[in-house]
Order: structure tokens, then sequence, then C-alpha cells
């Protein structure tokens, strides 16, 4: 007589362990032939390890900032501070004198920081004939006019904060983005001097403790017919939940106020005079800056009660 064939069963267990290593080695597998391509890839392009990271840290910190509100300590109701944008320090357009009565006024008239729509810097376009436009060659120079320029802001105070953004595509934003350099703009100027806080790219909100929200922005583009015109139709697109109080608009050179859909709107002016390219097209420059009041209701879902607005007008 035959001997009966004898069955093995495996325990749930055992059934489960081997399942978790069957998927275990197919995963192995993916991830080695992913990193196959990836290290193929690196190699093609000649990217070594520490350009890899620095490229994964430059995209992290841009993807983070980008629409990260900045919050500053401010609980007060009342605050006052200075506005300006497109500095251009290193064309020979950029007004030291608007600096210097701009420097004076935020400390005679007691400005808690300030505000910089971005173009700090006139950067390097590489267009034909720029650099006869310049005083300062190359982003070296730059950086350390800018940093003795922003040294004023001592006089108002050695802790005065000037909160600034800057484009990614033009001017100062050159330096990171045009023949991919990929220089942290921002960061430098942040090292170059104590005043100057870098808050992000393009477009950015720093928010007080007191409720207040300013929206910073450095579109692109030209100026359009009716000065008023590009800022009206930021606003119309901007969402019920996401509007600011207060918005200041730089690019343009121009200065401008409106109150719309309950914002209040700047175009920030400029302390350049008006560039050969501007001369070119046909549009002027409203050089100034603006000194602003803001005073908010007692209930913070009231938003701003009220607004006092300076601008401060300079002529070539």
């Amino acid at each position: 007589m035959k001997e009966a064939k004898k069955t093995n069963y495996h325990s749930d267990k055992e059934v489960k362990e081997g399942y978790d290593e069957a998927q275990k080695k197919a995963n192995d597998a993916i991830i080695q032939k992913e990193n196959s391509k990836l290290i193929k890839l690196l190699t093609k392009h000649n990217i070594s390890e520490q350009e890899l990271n620095k490229i994964l840290r430059q995209s992290a910190g841009v993807d983070k900032s980008k629409y990260a509100p900045k919050k500053i300590s401010f609980p007060d109701r009342h605050v006052k501070f200075l506005a300006f944008a497109d500095a251009h320090l290193g064309h020979k357009a950029y007004r030291p004198d608007v600096m210097d009565k701009m420097v004076k006024d935020a400390k005679r008239q007691g400005c808690e920081f300030a505000i910089n729509a971005g173009d700090t810097l006139e950067g390097m376009s590489g267009r034909e004939g720029h650099i006869y436009e310049l005083t300062h060659l190359g982003y070296t120079n730059q950086r350390n006019f800018f940093a003795e320029e922003f040294k004023k802001f001592d006089q108002v105070s050695p802790d005065f904060k000037v909160f600034s953004i800057e484009a990614q595509d033009s001017h100062s934003g050159w330096y990171k983005n045009k023949g991919n350099m990929g220089l942290d703009i921002g960061e430098e100027l942040e090292r170059a001097n104590n005043h100057y806080k870098f808050i992000g790219f393009d477009e950015q909100d720093l928010v007080l403790d007191n409720g207040l929200k300013i929206r910073l922005r450095h579109p692109g583009g030209g100026t359009a017919y009716a000065i008023s015109y590009k800022m009206q139709k930021y606003v119309e697109a901007i969402s019920g939940g996401q509007k600011p109080h207060l918005v200041f608009q730089g690019h343009f050179h121009k200065a401008n106020y409106i109150f719309y859909r309950n914002i209040h709107c700047y175009d920030s002016g400029t302390l350049a005079d008006q560039t050969p390219f501007m001369k070119k097209i046909g549009t002027p420059a409203h050089i100034g800056y603006w000194i602003v009041e803001a005073k908010l209701n007692r209930t913070k879902s009231k938003l701003v009660e009220r607004v006092k607005n300076q601008f401060v007008p300079f002529f070539e």
C-alpha cells in the first residue's frame, strides 16, 4: 500500500512573511532601476553630488517660501511704515539723494519698518550696450554699493528692518536665473546688510501680529495705457479669502493709489530716474516713496479702519 502524500500547510504568519518578502524584492528592483536611470542622467550632464544637493535645496526653498506669509511681531493697532521699490542700485539713473531724503523722513516721521517691492540691484542684463548705463559693473560691485547705501538706514535705527522681495526674472533676479547662474540673491543681500530682510520672490505677504496683511508684488510686462489698469486686473483676480489689506506693487516705476475691493492698492514709485529704455518706449518714471499710516479696528475681522498716505515726489 502506497503511503499517503503529506500536505504542507503554512500558517497565516508564514504566508504574510512570504508576501512581504516578495513585495520587498519587487520594490527593491524598481528602486534599483530608477537609481540606474538617475545615475545615467547625472553622468550624462556631468552633475556632481554637491551640485545636485544645491539644486535640490534651491528648489525646495523657493517652493516652500513663495506663498508662505512672513509673520512679524507687531501687536499695536496703529502702524507707520516706509514703502519703496525699484532702486536699481548700480545704474546711472539711481538717485542717492532720494535715498538720503527717504532715510531722514523715515527717522523724522517715526517709521517702524520699511517694505521694498523689488529690483534692488540693477543686475547685468547681457543686453548690448547695457554696461554703458552702469556705475557699478558685476555682482560684487553692485552688492558692495548696495551695502553702503542701505547702511544709511542706521540713521533710523541700528535694527531698522527693510522687508524685501525680488523678481526672479529681472534685474536683481538675473543673478539667479539668467544663464542659470543660481545665485541666491535674497540671501546674499541679507548677508551684505543687516537692515535688508528677504521674504521671497515675486509676491509675498507680510503679516503683523495685529492682523494687518501687507502684500508685496513684482510682476512683469509693460505699463498699461491707464496707470491703474494692471493693479485693477490683479485685484479682480484675487479670491475672496486671499485678499490682503494693503498691496504694494513694483516694476512699473509708477506711483498711484486706488481703493478697490476693500484693498488699499499702491504702485510704489522708484528711486531711479527715467532710463534710456523707458525713454525709448515713452513711459515716465514716478520718482519717490510712500510713508503710510494704518489704523486697525479693534475687531480684526473688520479690517483696516483708516489709512493716511504720503507720496514724496522728486524730479529729474
